[in-house]
C-alpha cells in the first residue's frame, strides 16, 4: 500500500473585498475566503510506484505529478507533497471546485492548501497549511505575500498588511458576494508596473489615492463590524474608481460595473489585480435581477459566514 493520504480534504477560494494595489505600498488590505473552493479526493491507484494522478475538470486539468514534468501544476504540487513529507507516488486525486482559473480568486492557493490537508489532516496546523502552501505558491508566483494561501486555510475575512501577516476580521453576520468574470485575460505583474509607474510619474497625486484606497480597506472593517452593507457598498463603488485612477480598471469593467449598479447591486468594483478577472459585487437581499442581468457569465453566488 502507498503511504496514506486522508481521503477528502477542502481549501477556500479568495477575493479581495478592499485593498488591491496599495497592499503593496504597505497599506492594509481585507480578503475573504470563498468557500469550497476547492474539494480534493483521493484513492489509491492500482499499482504503489505509480506516479500521483491529478483531474481538475472545471480548469482541463489532466496530468500526473512526474518529477521530470515541466509542467507549472506537476512541480508546484510535488514541492506541496514533499514538504508535507507525503506521498509521490501511488495516489489518483480528483478535483472539484467552483473557482474559475487565473482570475485572481486564489486558485493557485486553493489547491496546494488542499492538497498538504490531504497529507496533514482536516485538523492540521494552519501556520502548517500556509507554510506548506507555499512552497507550491512559489513555483507559480515567485515570492507570494502569503495571503492566498493563509485565506486558503483559514477562512473568513482577514485583515493583511504586508510583513505583518493576518488577522481575522469580526463579522456580525453572513456577508453574501455575487463574483462576475470579465473573461478578459489578466496579467498582476503588468498591472502592477502600471500603478509604479504612474505613482513614479505622478506621485504628488497616485500616493494620497493608495492612502485612499487603505482607508476604504480600514472603514470596511467597521462597516462588517457593524453589518452595514450598505456602507460596505458605497466603499466598494469608491474603490472601483480610485483603481481607475491608478489605472487597473478597463473600459469592459467599468460598464459591468455600471450594470451591476443598475441592477441593483449594493456596490461593486474590480477585484485583484484588474485589467480583466472578475468583478465583485455586493447584492441586494434579493440577487434575482443581478443573477438574471449576468446570466451569461456564469456568476457565483458565494456567502461568507462569521
Amino acid at each position: 500500500m502507498p503511504i496514506p493520504l486522508h481521503p477528502r480534504a477542502e481549501a477556500c477560494g479568495k477575493v479581495i473585498l478592499l485593498g488591491e494595489h496599495s497592499v503593496v505600498y504597505g497599506h492594509p488590505a481585507v480578503a475573504a475566503g470563498l468557500p469550497q473552493g476547492v474539494c480534493l479526493q483521493a484513492v489509491p491507484r492500482e499499482h504503489a510506484k505509480l506516479p500521483i494522478s491529478l483531474s481538475i475538470p472545471q480548469w482541463q486539468l489532466e496530468l500526473e505529478l512526474r518529477a521530470d514534468s515541466e509542467h507549472p501544476v506537476a512541480r508546484a504540487c510535488l514541492e506541496v507533497l514533499t514538504h508535507c513529507d507525503g506521498p509521490v507516488t501511488g495516489w489518483a486525486i480528483t478535483g472539484t471546485t467552483c473557482l474559475p482559473a487565473r482570475a485572481g480568486l486564489g486558485s493557485s492557493a486553493a489547491l496546494t492548501v488542499a492538497l498538504a490537508r490531504l497529507v496533514l489532516g482536516e485538523h492540521a496546523d494552519l501556520d502548517e497549511l500556509v507554510d506548506a502552501s507555499l512552497a507550491g505558491e512559489r513555483v507559480f508566483h515567485g515570492e507570494p505575500s502569503g495571503l492566498d494561501s493563509r485565506v486558503a486555510a483559514q477562512g473568513g475575512v482577514l485583515r493583511f498588511v504586508r510583513g505583518a501577516g493576518a488577522e481575522p476580521v469580526p463579522l456580525a453576520g453572513p456577508l453574501p458576494l455575487l463574483l462576475i468574470p470579465s473573461n478578459i485575460p489578466r496579467s498582476t505583474a503588468i498591472q502592477v508596473a502600471k500603478v509604479r509607474a504612474r505613482l513614479e510619474r505622478q506621485r504628488s497625486v497616485i500616493t494620497p489615492t493608495l492612502s485612499a484606497l487603505g482607508a476604504a480597506a480600514e472603514a470596511s472593517i467597521r462597516a462588517l463590524a457593524h453589518q452595514d452593507l450598505t456602507a460596505l457598498g458605497e466603499l466598494m463603488t469608491i474603490a472601483h474608481h480610485l483603481l481607475g485612477a491608478i489605472d487597473v480598471s478597463s473600459p469592459a469593467l467599468d460598464a459591468l460595473q455600471a450594470s451591476a449598479l443598475a441592477a441593483g447591486a449594493l456596490g461593486a468594483k474590480l477585484t485583484g489585480a484588474g485589467g480583466g478577472g472578475c468583478l465583485l459585487v455586493l447584492p441586494p437581499t434579493d440577487p434575482s435581477a443581478l443573477l438574471t442581468a449576468f446570466a451569461t457569465y456564469e456568476p457565483l453566488l458565494v456567502e461568507v459566514h462569521p
